[in-house]
Protein backbone atom coordinates (compact mmCIF):
# COMPACT_ATOMS: atom_id res chain seq x y z
CA UNK A 1 0.00 0.00 0.00
CA UNK A 2 1.52 3.65 -0.56
CA UNK A 3 1.26 6.59 1.99
CA UNK A 4 0.50 9.90 1.28
CA UNK A 5 3.13 12.41 1.12
CA UNK A 6 3.17 15.08 3.52
CA UNK A 7 1.64 18.30 1.15
CA UNK A 8 -1.09 15.72 -0.11
CA UNK A 9 -2.46 14.92 3.31
CA UNK A 10 -2.09 18.41 4.13
CA UNK A 11 -4.37 18.85 0.83
CA UNK A 12 -7.16 16.52 1.89
CA UNK A 13 -7.07 17.51 5.27
CA UNK A 14 -8.00 20.65 3.77
CA UNK A 15 -10.65 19.13 1.73
CA UNK A 16 -12.69 17.52 4.51
CA UNK A 17 -12.90 21.13 5.84
CA UNK A 18 -14.33 21.91 2.41
CA UNK A 19 -16.37 19.05 2.00
CA UNK A 20 -18.21 19.74 5.27
CA UNK A 21 -18.50 23.04 4.41
CA UNK A 22 -20.52 22.48 1.24
CA UNK A 23 -23.38 20.66 3.06
CA UNK A 24 -26.71 22.05 1.68
CA UNK A 25 -29.09 21.07 4.27
CA UNK A 26 -29.03 21.50 8.42
CA UNK A 27 -29.26 17.63 8.63
CA UNK A 28 -26.24 17.17 6.05
CA UNK A 29 -24.13 19.58 7.74
CA UNK A 30 -24.65 17.54 10.73
CA UNK A 31 -24.31 14.38 9.17
CA UNK A 32 -20.75 15.73 7.58
CA UNK A 33 -19.59 17.27 10.74
CA UNK A 34 -19.57 13.81 12.38
CA UNK A 35 -17.67 12.19 9.65
CA UNK A 36 -15.07 15.07 9.42
CA UNK A 37 -14.37 14.43 13.57
CA UNK A 38 -13.77 11.04 12.73
CA UNK A 39 -11.42 12.09 10.40
CA UNK A 40 -9.77 14.29 13.12
CA UNK A 41 -9.36 11.68 15.56
CA UNK A 42 -7.38 9.23 12.82
CA UNK A 43 -5.74 11.75 11.01
CA UNK A 44 -4.46 13.74 14.12
CA UNK A 45 -5.07 11.39 17.22
CA UNK A 46 -3.87 8.20 14.76
CA UNK A 47 -6.98 6.16 16.69
CA UNK A 48 -8.26 3.09 14.77
CA UNK A 49 -11.38 3.27 13.26
CA UNK A 50 -12.67 0.97 15.58
CA UNK A 51 -11.39 3.24 19.21
CA UNK A 52 -13.41 6.45 17.18
CA UNK A 53 -16.30 4.15 16.68
CA UNK A 54 -18.88 5.02 19.88
CA UNK A 55 -16.23 7.42 21.37
CA UNK A 56 -18.32 10.12 24.02
CA UNK A 57 -15.99 13.06 22.50
CA UNK A 58 -16.97 15.24 25.26
CA UNK A 59 -15.86 12.74 28.07
CA UNK A 60 -12.96 11.45 26.51
CA UNK A 61 -11.38 15.21 25.62
CA UNK A 62 -9.81 18.22 27.43
CA UNK A 63 -11.54 20.60 25.34
CA UNK A 64 -8.33 23.18 26.77
CA UNK A 65 -5.27 20.84 26.73
CA UNK A 66 -6.70 18.90 23.37
CA UNK A 67 -5.54 15.76 25.48
CA UNK A 68 -7.70 12.69 24.65
CA UNK A 69 -8.25 9.75 26.72
CA UNK A 70 -8.76 6.40 24.57
CA UNK A 71 -10.34 3.85 25.89
CA UNK A 72 -10.35 0.08 25.28
CA UNK A 73 -8.28 -2.81 24.80
CA UNK A 74 -5.05 -0.17 23.87
CA UNK A 75 -6.01 2.06 26.51
CA UNK A 76 -3.94 5.55 26.23
CA UNK A 77 -4.19 9.28 26.21
CA UNK A 78 -3.05 11.29 23.46
CA UNK A 79 -2.38 15.20 22.66
CA UNK A 80 -4.25 16.31 19.80
CA UNK A 81 -2.42 19.37 17.88
CA UNK A 82 -3.71 22.98 17.74
CA UNK A 83 -4.08 22.52 14.30
CA UNK A 84 -7.60 20.97 14.64
CA UNK A 85 -8.37 21.58 17.96
CA UNK A 86 -10.62 24.15 16.75
CA UNK A 87 -12.63 21.65 14.60
CA UNK A 88 -12.65 19.45 17.23
CA UNK A 89 -13.84 21.95 19.97
CA UNK A 90 -16.42 23.28 17.31
CA UNK A 91 -18.08 19.88 15.98
CA UNK A 92 -17.73 18.56 19.95
CA UNK A 93 -19.75 21.41 21.13
CA UNK A 94 -23.18 21.02 19.27
CA UNK A 95 -25.61 19.78 21.22
CA UNK A 96 -26.58 16.64 19.31
CA UNK A 97 -22.93 15.92 20.94
CA UNK A 98 -24.55 15.65 24.51
CA UNK A 99 -25.48 12.25 23.16
CA UNK A 100 -22.48 10.81 24.05
CA UNK A 101 -21.24 7.48 22.09
CA UNK A 102 -24.37 7.98 19.64
CA UNK A 103 -22.83 10.80 17.94
CA UNK A 104 -19.69 9.04 16.70
CA UNK A 105 -21.93 5.86 16.12
CA UNK A 106 -21.59 4.36 12.49
CA UNK A 107 -21.52 1.89 10.50
CA UNK A 108 -17.91 1.13 9.77
CA UNK A 109 -18.04 -0.11 6.12
CA UNK A 110 -19.61 3.51 5.48
CA UNK A 111 -17.11 5.43 6.99
CA UNK A 112 -14.63 3.81 5.31
CA UNK A 113 -16.54 4.32 1.87
CA UNK A 114 -17.42 8.34 2.97
CA UNK A 115 -13.05 8.26 3.25
CA UNK A 116 -12.65 7.00 0.04
CA UNK A 117 -14.97 9.45 -1.75
CA UNK A 118 -13.49 12.54 0.04
CA UNK A 119 -10.86 11.79 -1.67
CA UNK A 120 -11.42 10.34 -5.09
CA UNK A 121 -12.44 13.91 -6.26
CA UNK A 122 -8.90 14.94 -5.36
CA UNK A 123 -7.27 11.63 -7.49
CA UNK A 124 -6.13 10.15 -3.89
CA UNK A 125 -6.51 6.22 -4.13
CA UNK A 126 -8.68 3.78 -1.48
CA UNK A 127 -5.49 2.69 -0.48
CA UNK A 128 -3.74 5.99 0.64
CA UNK A 129 -6.78 7.82 2.19
CA UNK A 130 -8.34 4.67 4.09
CA UNK A 131 -8.34 5.33 7.79
CA UNK A 132 -4.93 3.00 8.38
CA UNK A 133 -3.07 4.57 5.70
CA UNK A 134 -3.72 8.25 7.47
CA UNK A 135 -3.13 7.05 10.90
CA UNK A 136 0.20 5.25 10.12
CA UNK A 137 0.54 8.66 7.96
CA UNK A 138 0.56 9.81 11.93
CA UNK A 139 3.08 7.84 13.37
CA UNK A 140 5.45 8.58 10.21
CA UNK A 141 4.75 12.60 10.78
CA UNK A 142 5.70 12.44 14.62
CA UNK A 143 8.79 10.11 13.37
CA UNK A 144 9.75 13.09 11.53
CA UNK A 145 9.63 15.32 14.16
CA UNK A 146 12.15 13.08 15.95
CA UNK A 147 9.86 11.93 18.43
CA UNK A 148 11.61 8.48 19.71
CA UNK A 149 9.71 5.14 17.91
CA UNK A 150 8.92 4.44 21.77
CA UNK A 151 6.97 7.31 22.06
CA UNK A 152 5.02 6.47 18.87
CA UNK A 153 4.33 3.66 19.82
CA UNK A 154 2.12 4.40 22.85
CA UNK A 155 0.92 7.21 20.50
CA UNK A 156 -0.47 4.63 18.14
CA UNK A 157 -1.82 1.91 20.88
CA UNK A 158 0.84 -0.40 19.72
CA UNK A 159 1.35 -3.26 22.14
CA UNK A 160 2.18 -5.94 20.24
CA UNK A 161 5.58 -6.53 17.95
CA UNK A 162 3.11 -7.31 14.84
CA UNK A 163 1.75 -4.27 15.50
CA UNK A 164 4.61 -2.33 15.57
CA UNK A 165 6.29 -4.26 12.62
CA UNK A 166 2.75 -4.14 10.21
CA UNK A 167 3.75 0.07 10.92
CA UNK A 168 7.22 -0.19 9.66
CA UNK A 169 6.35 -1.91 6.90
CA UNK A 170 3.99 -0.36 5.43
CA UNK A 171 4.19 1.72 2.37
CA UNK A 172 7.27 -0.36 0.97
CA UNK A 173 8.95 0.02 4.71
CA UNK A 174 8.92 3.93 4.48
CA UNK A 175 8.97 4.58 8.11
CA UNK A 176 11.43 1.76 8.86
CA UNK A 177 13.51 3.29 5.91
CA UNK A 178 13.21 6.83 8.19
CA UNK A 179 14.76 5.33 11.42
CA UNK A 180 17.69 4.05 9.71
CA UNK A 181 17.92 7.97 7.46
CA UNK A 182 18.03 8.78 11.32
CA UNK A 183 20.52 6.98 12.41
CA UNK A 184 22.92 7.67 9.97
CA UNK A 185 22.38 11.06 10.22
CA UNK A 186 23.15 10.70 13.41
CA UNK A 187 26.09 8.38 13.12
CA UNK A 188 27.53 10.82 10.40
CA UNK A 189 27.47 13.93 12.97
CA UNK A 190 29.12 11.96 15.52
CA UNK A 191 31.81 11.50 12.98
CA UNK A 192 31.41 7.44 12.74
CA UNK A 193 30.52 5.30 9.55
CA UNK A 194 26.76 5.18 8.96
CA UNK A 195 26.49 2.17 6.94
CA UNK A 196 25.19 -1.46 8.24
CA UNK A 197 22.07 0.27 10.03
CA UNK A 198 19.46 -2.33 11.17
CA UNK A 199 16.28 -1.91 12.99
CA UNK A 200 14.96 -4.45 15.52
CA UNK A 201 13.43 -5.75 18.68
CA UNK A 202 14.88 -6.84 21.98
CA UNK A 203 14.19 -10.28 22.42
CA UNK A 204 16.36 -10.73 25.96
CA UNK A 205 18.77 -8.84 27.58
CA UNK A 206 21.32 -11.06 29.88
CA UNK A 207 23.49 -8.94 32.31
CA UNK A 208 27.11 -10.22 33.47
CA UNK A 209 29.26 -8.47 35.77
CA UNK A 210 30.67 -6.21 33.47
CA UNK A 211 28.31 -6.02 30.23
CA UNK A 212 24.76 -6.99 29.27
CA UNK A 213 24.39 -9.22 25.94
CA UNK A 214 20.94 -7.49 24.14
CA UNK A 215 19.46 -10.22 21.43
CA UNK A 216 17.59 -8.62 18.20
CA UNK A 217 15.34 -9.63 16.09
CA UNK A 218 15.64 -7.39 13.25
CA UNK A 219 12.06 -6.31 11.29
CA UNK A 220 13.80 -8.37 8.35
CA UNK A 221 14.19 -10.95 10.09
CA UNK A 222 17.49 -11.55 11.24
CA UNK A 223 18.80 -11.97 14.96
CA UNK A 224 21.60 -10.12 16.22
CA UNK A 225 23.18 -10.24 19.79
CA UNK A 226 24.93 -6.86 20.66
CA UNK A 227 27.32 -6.09 24.19
CA UNK A 228 27.06 -3.03 25.84
CA UNK A 229 28.25 -2.19 29.77
CA UNK A 230 25.86 -1.82 32.47
CA UNK A 231 26.18 1.51 32.43
CA UNK A 232 24.52 1.84 28.80
CA UNK A 233 22.15 -0.46 29.61
CA UNK A 234 20.38 0.93 32.50
CA UNK A 235 20.94 5.12 30.49
CA UNK A 236 19.27 3.26 27.39
CA UNK A 237 16.36 1.20 29.74
CA UNK A 238 16.76 -1.46 27.61
CA UNK A 239 14.09 -4.19 28.01
CA UNK A 240 12.37 -6.71 25.92
CA UNK A 241 9.72 -5.63 23.36
CA UNK A 242 11.83 -2.36 22.80
CA UNK A 243 12.77 -1.10 19.55
CA UNK A 244 16.59 -0.23 18.94
CA UNK A 245 19.10 0.40 16.01
CA UNK A 246 21.68 -1.34 15.59
CA UNK A 247 25.33 -0.09 14.06
CA UNK A 248 27.86 -3.55 12.84
CA UNK A 249 31.10 -1.73 12.87
CA UNK A 250 32.44 -2.73 9.24
CA UNK A 251 36.07 -3.17 10.63
CA UNK A 252 34.90 -6.16 13.19
CA UNK A 253 33.50 -8.14 10.05
CA UNK A 254 35.33 -11.12 9.06
CA UNK A 255 33.98 -13.62 5.76
CA UNK A 256 34.47 -16.83 4.71
CA UNK A 257 33.39 -18.90 1.82
CA UNK A 258 32.09 -22.04 3.73
CA UNK A 259 29.98 -22.03 7.13
CA UNK A 260 32.60 -23.06 9.95
CA UNK A 261 32.26 -23.35 13.81
CA UNK A 262 33.79 -20.12 15.04
CA UNK A 263 33.56 -17.99 18.17
CA UNK A 264 31.83 -15.39 16.75
CA UNK A 265 28.23 -14.82 18.59
CA UNK A 266 26.73 -13.26 14.81
CA UNK A 267 26.64 -15.00 11.26
CA UNK A 268 24.72 -14.40 8.36
CA UNK A 269 25.12 -15.37 4.74
CA UNK A 270 24.31 -13.20 1.72
CA UNK A 271 26.44 -12.54 -1.98
CA UNK A 272 29.13 -10.32 -2.75
CA UNK A 273 28.03 -7.20 -4.30
CA UNK A 274 30.93 -5.04 -5.10
CA UNK A 275 35.03 -5.12 -4.12
CA UNK A 276 37.04 -2.39 -4.16
CA UNK A 277 40.77 -2.85 -2.99
CA UNK A 278 43.58 -1.20 -2.77
CA UNK A 279 47.42 -1.91 -1.71
CA UNK A 280 46.45 -2.54 2.21
CA UNK A 281 42.58 -2.72 2.39
CA UNK A 282 39.71 -4.65 0.85
CA UNK A 283 35.80 -3.01 0.81
CA UNK A 284 33.58 -5.77 0.38
CA UNK A 285 29.65 -5.14 0.32
CA UNK A 286 27.63 -8.07 0.52
CA UNK A 287 23.82 -8.06 -0.10
CA UNK A 288 21.83 -9.95 2.41
CA UNK A 289 18.56 -11.63 2.13
CA UNK A 290 16.37 -9.46 3.58
CA UNK A 291 17.84 -6.67 0.58
CA UNK A 292 19.98 -4.61 3.01
CA UNK A 293 23.84 -4.31 2.13
CA UNK A 294 26.27 -5.21 4.53
CA UNK A 295 29.97 -3.86 4.46
CA UNK A 296 32.88 -5.03 5.77
CA UNK A 297 36.68 -3.72 5.53
CA UNK A 298 39.09 -6.49 5.72
CA UNK A 299 43.06 -7.02 5.23
CA UNK A 300 43.56 -6.93 1.42
CA UNK A 301 46.49 -9.99 2.02
CA UNK A 302 43.72 -11.93 4.22
CA UNK A 303 41.03 -12.01 1.84
CA UNK A 304 43.00 -12.41 -1.16
CA UNK A 305 42.86 -16.29 -0.51
CA UNK A 306 38.93 -16.33 -0.34
CA UNK A 307 38.95 -15.33 -4.28
CA UNK A 308 35.49 -12.96 -4.38
CA UNK A 309 33.77 -11.76 -6.90
CA UNK A 310 30.55 -10.82 -7.14
CA UNK A 311 28.08 -12.75 -6.82
CA UNK A 312 29.53 -15.25 -4.48
CA UNK A 313 27.87 -16.70 -1.40
CA UNK A 314 29.82 -15.73 1.41
CA UNK A 315 29.24 -15.66 5.55
CA UNK A 316 29.81 -13.01 7.47
CA UNK A 317 30.63 -13.20 11.15
CA UNK A 318 31.58 -11.09 13.89
CA UNK A 319 31.31 -10.73 17.86
CA UNK A 320 28.58 -9.58 20.08
CA UNK A 321 31.42 -6.33 20.86
CA UNK A 322 31.01 -5.22 16.93
CA UNK A 323 27.64 -4.18 17.49
CA UNK A 324 26.89 -0.90 18.66
CA UNK A 325 23.53 0.20 20.15
CA UNK A 326 22.75 3.61 19.04
CA UNK A 327 21.38 6.28 21.36
CA UNK A 328 18.59 7.57 19.36
CA UNK A 329 15.13 5.35 19.22
CA UNK A 330 15.77 3.38 21.85
CA UNK A 331 14.29 5.71 24.32
CA UNK A 332 10.74 6.04 25.35
CA UNK A 333 7.94 3.90 27.34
Amino acid sequence: MACLTQTMLEALTLRWEQWEAEAATPARRLVRARLHLVFLLVRYGGLRLGEVLGLDIRNALDGVTGMLHVPGDNARDVLLPLSCMRHVRRIGSLPEAAEGARFLSFDESFLRKKFYAVAAGMGIAPAEAGPRALRYARGRELLELHVPIGLVQKFLGQQKPSQLAAFLDFSQGAARDLLVRQARSRLTAAGEESENIFIGMVEDVRVGMRAAEVEVQTFSDIRLAAWCDLARMRRLELRENQVISLHVAAAGIVLSTEPAATSLRNTVSGRVASLHADNVECFVGVDLADGTTLRAELERTAVEPLRLYEGRKVYAGFSARAVHICEDQGQGP
